[in-house]
């Protein structure tokens, strides 16, 4: 009976493996892709592209001849691969010096092999096979299919394009990702991406390595499971880029971030009705505090590279000197008409915020403006337009007496109390007199683009005039009337 027992246990085991093995071999792309992620630790980003749909939102359709074109492009394709499903990728360090990844990988759901086969064939590729996958390899591309899925994998110089995709192939039949990883993967936009942080560090070939033992397990317990997520949609009149700091509040208090800052940057501003600005708020300290225990090394190189009366100044100071010299306030503004902005009559107001040492940078200041401006009080006046009023807290600088606080458009929300802001109001200035490259005219149909940052993340908005269609298709609109006005210009 204990034989029969044994003998049977072994045969349920057998029998779950083999069942295991087989569903692992016949996971979708993001399955794959998730157990890649999860159990390759050089993978360092990975998400993915909703190609077909960004490319519907085009609206490529609208347009005659092109239509037809593309679709039986679409179709042909379509057949073998299922192109209404996002395309998924992973990224593995460590990166080169200049910043080319290991290798790259991109999983796409199949329909059907022989399909896929035959058009690839048109195309003069002839697949190869081993086992169950079929695969081709071409310089630095490679690619393979088995079951339902198909890999590319990118690499640069000298590799074994077979043993490459086979154990690609092998990568994906481990446990899936979770937590984070998993979210971002699953996250529905027209682009998505996650970094992990974490890994990035780990794999790292830059000043990180150099750190002494204390400092990089620090480090280490900072980013573990840190994740950025960015994703990217295009909506009707508007694309919409945003990053989400998925870490604890502890990196985040390390870190250089200074939010809720109020109007405190606006205020110091004049100028009126603003069409661009520009503004920071960083707590310099942490920042000093960070790049001193972390990036040592770029901390040597910057103060090598400053002036040797600067650096003696600075290290005259103390600990935080230039925390000390600056309050970490920065802000610009573009103000006056901004459709004759590009000619002469350029305004602006800026400020920059000085800390409890402040008088050293004012004194420097007020001595390079000593004998080519006049001075009024604490006011310079250079040229004809510049006023510079410097003070121990800060120095101003407008291009005109501007007796106006400077406000920005309503649509701007909360400019200057992140730790960073900026914006363009294109709706305000004659495109026309920038006498652009055709290729960027297309600015012609954008209202604003406004970014913020801040400790959570940040958020890009482009905003077009018109509302009702989305901006792909406005894009394409407005590249497709061009070129034909250009040929109806050359007679054709």
């Amino acid at each position: 009976m204990k034989k029969l027992a044994l003998s049977f246990t072994l045969l349920v085991g057998i029998v779950l493996i083999s069942s295991c093995s087989g569903k692992a071999k016949d996971r979708n792309a993001v399955d794959a892709t998730s157990a890649l992620v999860g159990n390759n630790e050089n993978i360092v980003a990975f998400g993915h592209v909703a190609l077909n749909t960004i490319l519907t939102e085009t609206g490529y359709k609208s347009i005659p001849k092109v239509n037809v074109l593309l679709e039986s492009i679409i179709s042909k394709w379509k057949a073998g691969i299922a192109i209404d499903n996002p395309v998924y990728y992973a990224i593995e360090a460590p990166f080169d010096e200049n910043g080319n990844p290991k290798t790259v990988y991109a999983m796409l759901d199949l329909n059907n092999q022989d399909s896929l086969k035959a058009v690839l064939s048109e195309m003069g590729y002839s697949m190869e096979k081993d086992g169950d996958i079929s695969y081709f390899q071409e310089n630095d591309l490679t690619f393979g299919m088995r079951n339902k899925l198909l890999i590319f994998v990118s690499r640069g110089g000298e590799y074994d394009g077979k043993a490459l995709i086979k154990q690609a192939f092998k990568a994906t039949e481990g446990d899936l990702s979770s937590g984070k990883a998993e979210m971002i993967l699953t996250k529905k936009s027209d682009l998505v991406s996650g970094l992990n942080i974490e890994r990035l560090f780990k794999t790292s070939n830059t000043d990180l390595s150099k750190l002494d033992e204390k400092k990089k397990k620090e480090l280490e317990r900072l980013t573990t499971d840190a994740f950025t997520q960015v994703t990217l949609n295009f909506e009707n009149g508007k694309i919409l880029l945003e990053s989400k700091n998925l870490f604890s509040d502890e990196l985040k208090d390390v870190l250089f971030f200074k939010d809720n800052n109020g109007k405190n940057i606006l205020n110091q501003l004049s100028g009126g009705d603003a069409w661009a600005g520009f503004a920071m708020n960083l707590d310099l300290r942490k920042a000093e505090d960070f790049i001193q225990n972390y990036m040592p090394e770029t901390r040597k190189e910057l103060m090598q590279e400053l002036p040797e009366e600067i650096r003696f100044a600075l290290l005259g100071l103390g600990d935080h000197p230039v925390a000390k010299l600056f309050s970490g306030q920065l802000g610009a503004v573009t103000t006056g008409d901004a459709k004759s902005a590009m000619g002469l009559e350029f305004q602006f107001s800026s400020f920059l915020g000085l800390g409890q040492k402040g008088e050293m940078v004012k004194k420097i200041v007020d001595e390079q403006l000593t004998g080519i401006a006049k001075k009024e009080g604490d006011t310079f006046s250079v040229g004809e337009s510049l006023k510079v009023k410097t003070s121990n807290s800060g120095i101003v600088a407008n291009s005109m007496t501007q007796e106006k606080a400077a406000n920005v458009p309503s649509y701007i929300k909360d400019f200057g109390e992140d730790s960073f802001s900026f914006f363009i109001a294109f709706d305000k200035i004659d495109i026309a007199s920038l006498e652009l490259e055709d290729e960027y005219k297309v600015i012609e149909i954008l209202k604003y683009l406004s970014f913020h940052m801040d400790r959570e993340g940040s958020q890009l908005i482009i905003e077009a005039k018109k509302k009702d269609k989305n901006i792909l298709n406005q894009i394409l609109d407005f590249y497709t009337n061009s070129l034909m006005e250009q040929i109806s210009g050359m007679g054709i």
